[in-house]
């Protein structure tokens, strides 16, 4: 992955810099004030220094835990491509720095598919009028969702000159949903990721295959492989 590639190359060079802070704050605290206070001020700024990439590392932690759950959803994709449905992962958003995590095309439509892997005891339960996963509002999941699949919609209607609706699921994984596996919050289905295949195939057909590729032809070219650059 991208981010053990990043972080092994520039290990050499954060503790590199850690010491060469410690270093000089050490100096000038002896200078000014004798060794023993020049010690401490080494031990406190590289102590400050640690915790300050600590918290930089816990939110690198939630992006890992991100990606872990867009490759199992993909690895839960991989059978509809036997099925003629085009799976592309990953792709970026034209003028934003929003990121498609999959996007499915085939025989029974569009879909904006979003992962989420949570820990098995986040809960999702009523509360003040919304439905809430754990502590953050579900409103606030939903919309960059919606907001993906409006982009998605517009870009393939002027791609292909016809109107194209995006439907849009969060798969997610870990975390307990209910016993039938499913939430619809404005028209977006919170399901369970081992579901994706069944709700995806079980729809009706909308596109023939000449459709289909002419689809996944302007997404391809719309929507490329997503970086952080």
């Amino acid at each position: 992955m991208a981010y053990h590639a990043n972080l092994s190359a520039t290990r050499a060079r954060r503790w590199t810099m850690r010491a060469g802070l410690a270093l000089l704050a050490g100096i000038m605290a002896g200078w000014l004030l004798g060794w023993q206070a020049g010690l401490a001020a080494a031990v406190l700024t590289t102590g400050a220094d640690w915790v300050y990439h600590h918290r930089r590392h816990s939110s690198a932690a939630a992006w890992r835990k991100g990606a872990a759950g867009e490759r199992a959803t993909a690895r839960r994709l991989r059978s509809l491509e036997l099925a003629g449905y085009i799976v592309l992962h990953d792709r970026a958003l034209p003028r934003s720095r929003a990121n498609i995590d999959h996007l499915v095309i085939g025989p029974t439509g569009v879909f904006v598919i979003d992962s989420k892997k949570w820990h098995r005891r986040t809960t999702i339960k009523p509360g003040g009028g919304t439905l809430w996963v754990g502590r953050t509002p579900i409103d606030k999941i939903v919309r960059p969702v919606v907001f993906e699949a409006r982009t998605v919609s517009e870009v393939l209607r002027r791609a292909t000159g016809r109107p194209v609706d995006v439907v849009t699921v969060i798969a997610v994984h870990g975390a307990r949903l209910p016993r039938w596996g499913a939430i619809t919050v404005g028209g977006t289905t919170l399901m369970r990721a081992s579901r994706l295949h069944g709700q995806i195939t079980r729809r009706a057909n909308r596109y023939s295959l000449t459709d289909v590729a002419a689809l996944a032809q302007a997404a391809e070219h719309a929507f490329p492989p997503y970086t952080s650059e």
